[in-house]
Order: C-alpha cells, then structure tokens, then sequence
C-alpha cells in the first residue's frame, strides 16, 4: 500500500489545473521543461 508519501526525485502524476481565465493545462504538456507550480487556496486570499 503507498503512503502517499513524496521524495526529492519523484514523478509526479499527469494533473490538469484551471486558471483564472477557465483554461485547463496538463503537467504533461511541460514534459521536459522545468516547471514551477504555485497553488493558492482562494479561503486564504
């Protein structure tokens, strides 16, 4: 059984994310770019 657990190193799975404007982009479109992701949960905004 997987604990859920994330290590320096590790895939991450293909995701899809809606910004702002209501587009959808996948993980997978940045395959082999490095990328940087910044989620802020609206309740905090």
């Amino acid at each position: 059984m997987s604990s859920g657990r994330i290590n320096i190193g590790d895939h991450a799975r293909d995701f899809t994310l809606e910004d702002t404007q209501g587009r959808f982009t996948r993980l997978s479109d940045y395959e082999g770019q490095q990328i940087v992701y910044l989620i802020f949960n609206r309740g905090f905004t």
